[in-house]
């Protein structure tokens, strides 16, 4: 895990400073050029077209064609794409646009180099909300063709720098609330709790566990209420003591997500000491892959056991992927360990302002009063509280054996405690607004 990480590490430190020595060269370039063209040639204009063109096609052959052999494209959020990479994202169906325009060009032709800067209106084809950005393109002149050698984009967040709740349409001063049940298809107990209060609406969305048993039951959900908000609990550890699960990636692809028993580890620690980051990745993507060839379109992701919040690298492979799909992630900014991955996060994230959980210090006859008080404590903003749903019967008793914490009764108690009508009292007199991660994702 170390090696890897460290090679992760190396990696993206040695992409950006590939960027950056592209940089120097294009403005040693311009230095030696002299002036610009006061007009540009239309081999330049046409090279500006093509490139714009292939991407908007999906033409991986042409843009291989029209990129220099050491072009890197710098995104937003700092991602670091080089010719190989784009390239093979375009082939395996990963970047397709459905609108993709450009205007507002301005040209700036040198003897052997060229800046072009403009504004992109484009829409992705698995998305139905346009976005606008800001380009940069350099080129550089290659024999008597020219090279696209560095792409920069910027896109335009409305609302950066708003308060969430801002972002969503609602006042400064609203309490916005989402209710999340974790841990959907661990159990049929589970399911069966968490189905009635989707229904009931007593929480507002819920995340599912891809390699549990009773998943094909939480798809079939999904397909008759596809109205229910339901995210993906991404899954690298199994916890109990006798009711264990593996990856949904052949074990043989990711060897280091499993113990002796070939499923995966009971700890976050264990996968944080064990895993291989691009095993980590072709796992979460596996389990993606898995739920939409069920029927179920994630909301949104997080993580069973916070095990992809545990170090920096495990964190930089969930985001990576999340806004691949772009999926809103759990955030927060007031709780570890969310705070401290903040930095890696882009401008115009939508990252909910606090979340909370009860933990070992409630008392069991506590739970309802804990939640109550929550809510009258709630300040303005976005809120997310994460339950656990089950029936304290024979079934979780016999999974969550000798677990005390998050056990049978636990469960029991956090839906006794969000059904009570002491809470739902506590909601409306407390003007809480519930909300989903539909909502947020729409910010995307």
């Amino acid at each position: 895990m170390v090696c890897d990480a460290a090679k992760s590490m190396f990696e993206k430190r040695s992409s950006i400073a590939a960027a950056k020595v592209i940089t120097l060269l294009i403005f040693a370039l311009w230095a030696f050029a002299g002036r610009a063209i006061a007009q540009p040639g239309p081999e330049l204009v046409r090279a500006h077209s093509a490139f714009h063109q292939a991407l908007r096609e999906a033409d991986a052959s042409a843009v291989d064609r029209l990129l220099d052999g050491h072009f890197i494209w710098t995104h937003t959020d700092g991602l670091v794409q080089s010719k190989s990479e784009l390239v093979e994202k375009i082939r395996g169906g990963k970047l397709r646009y459905a609108e993709l325009s450009t205007d507002q060009e301005i040209f700036n032709e040198y003897a052997k180099a060229a800046v072009v800067t403009g504004h992109s209106k484009r829409r992705y084809a698995d998305a139905t909300k346009p976005f606008e950005l800001r380009y940069t393109l350099t080129f550089v002149k290659v024999g008597r063709e020219w090279k696209v050698a560095a792409y920069h984009t910027t896109i335009f967040t409305p609302g950066v720098g708003q308060p969430l709740q801002v972002r969503l349409g609602y006042p400064r001063d609203a309490k916005l609330l989402i209710l999340n049940a974790d841990d959907l298809a661990v159990a049929h107990s589970e399911d069966v709790a968490s189905f009635a209060a989707l229904d009931q609406k007593l929480i507002t969305s819920a995340t599912v566990m891809v390699p549990c048993p009773w998943f094909t039951e939480v798809a079939a959900y999904a397909k008759a209420h596809p109205e229910a908000d339901l995210g993906l609990h991404l899954t690298l550890t199994a916890e109990w003591e006798t009711y264990r699960w593996g990856p949904m990636a052949s074990r043989a692809l990711v060897p280091s997500l499993v113990g002796p028993d070939g499923n995966f580890y009971a700890s976050p620690e264990d996968v944080a000491k064990q895993a291989k980051l691009n095993e980590v990745e072709t796992e979460i993507r596996a389990q993606i892959e898995r739920a939409k060839s069920m029927g179920l379109e994630p909301s949104h992701l997080d993580a069973h056991m916070h095990t992809l919040y545990r170090t920096p690298e495990l964190f930089g492979v969930f985001l990576k992927v999340a806004r691949e799909y772009k999926l809103p992630i759990r955030m927060a900014r007031n709780d570890q360990p969310f705070q401290s991955m903040l930095p890696l996060m882009a401008p115009g994230d939508p990252i909910p302002d606090a979340i909370f959980s009860p933990g070992e210090d409630v008392p069991a006859t506590g739970w309802t009063d804990y939640y109550v008080n929550l809510i009258k404590n709630l300040q303005p903003g976005v809120t997310e509280v994460f339950v656990h749903l089950a029936h304290d019967d024979a079934e979780t008793q016999a999974i969550m054996v000798n677990h005390p914490d998050w056990g049978a009764a636990w469960r029991q108690r956090e839906l006794e405690a969000i059904s009570s009508p002491e809470f739902r009292k506590a909601l409306e007199d407390n003007h809480v607004i519930l909300i989903g991660w539909r909502d947020i994702k729409k910010l995307l």
